[in-house]
């Protein structure tokens, strides 16, 4: 009986082992390359459990086929006008043709390595079409960037694909660095723009305040037209008036207004230390002799 026990136990242990060992529990989003004596024999890319041989019969290759992001290292390249840049770009990849990307690659390690040495040389080959000034620059249409990385991104997504099994679904320059010769020319590039929008300003000003300064001399020659006129006109209307209220007057009290003017005259002439010698019988001194 103790040796039927030992022998049940021995087999469950041996079949569990087995069983371990010829089962594939492939997770969600990876997929698998399942080898037959070191030749590729199937691509599993379900997730859950499949049946193999175990090894040394069948081996099984797995790989992460989710999207992943993979930033490059700092590279220097040179610009159409001969600058000098050190980017970094970012890229996202992931493993689209498992059985190619064993055969080109064999694991993420080299895959990094490959896709480094591909994005480097497009973004060599491409940058010395452009200028510095389309990646740095204060006029919003230099800038070229989106263009330059569509361009890259599609130069390297053909070889990825075709020799590495990799799609290549984005990239772009997660970073812009100048090497320390180069910042003067880049300081003096932001100088020159920034003072050619100056001047731009300063011009717009230059004319938009020549033109408030001619509305305002027509303005203001309006009004003093306006008020020369308003001021004749109220003079001349003051004048009129003041020849009726006169013309009323004499004709109204004759001998009042011949006497008031009589004594306006003599204001005029007499003062305080004057002596005259004078007929009291004729105007406007008969107005002295009180009858």
């Amino acid at each position: 009986m103790k040796y039927t026990l030992r022998l049940l136990l021995a087999l469950s242990l041996v079949g569990l082992i087995f069983f371990r060992m010829a089962v594939l529990p492939l997770k969600d989003g990876y997929q698998a390359v399942i080898t037959h004596f070191g030749k590729p024999t199937r691509v599993v890319s379900e997730a859950g459990p499949h049946l193999h041989w175990p090894w040394p019969i069948d081996k099984v290759y797995e790989f992460d086929c989710r999207k992943r992001v993979y930033n490059t290292k700092f590279t220097q390249t040179l610009t159409k006008d001969k600058k000098s840049l050190i980017l970094l770009t970012y890229i996202v990849w992931q493993v689209k043709d498992p059985l190619l990307f064993l055969q080109a690659l064999g694991d993420d390690k080299n895959a990094q390595s490959k896709i480094e040495g591909l994005v480097s040389s497009s973004k060599n080959n491409i940058l010395g079409d452009y200028y510095l000034s389309n990646l740095v620059s204060d006029d919003i249409s230099q800038l070229k960037t989106d263009e330059i990385e569509a361009k890259i991104l599609a130069s390297v997504q053909k070889p990825a694909m075709e020799k590495l099994g990799i799609e290549i679904s984005e990239l772009a320059f997660k970073r812009i660095a100048y090497p320390e010769n180069n910042i003067d020319a880049i300081f003096n590039q932001m100088r020159a723009e920034r003072g050619k929008y100056a001047a731009e300003y300063r011009a717009e000003g230059r004319k938009r305040a020549s033109i408030i300064m001619s509305n305002t001399d027509v303005e203001i020659a309006k009004i003093n037209a306006e008020s020369i006129k308003k001021a004749a006109e109220i003079k001349g209307d003051a004048d009129r008036q003041a020849a009726e209220i006169y013309a009323k007057a004499h004709k109204d009290g004759a001998e009042f207004y011949k006497f008031s003017r009589s004594l306006e005259a003599l204001e005029q002439i007499v003062n305080k230390n004057a002596v005259f010698i004078l007929r009291s019988d004729k105007p406007p001194f008969d107005k002295l002799y009180d009858e």
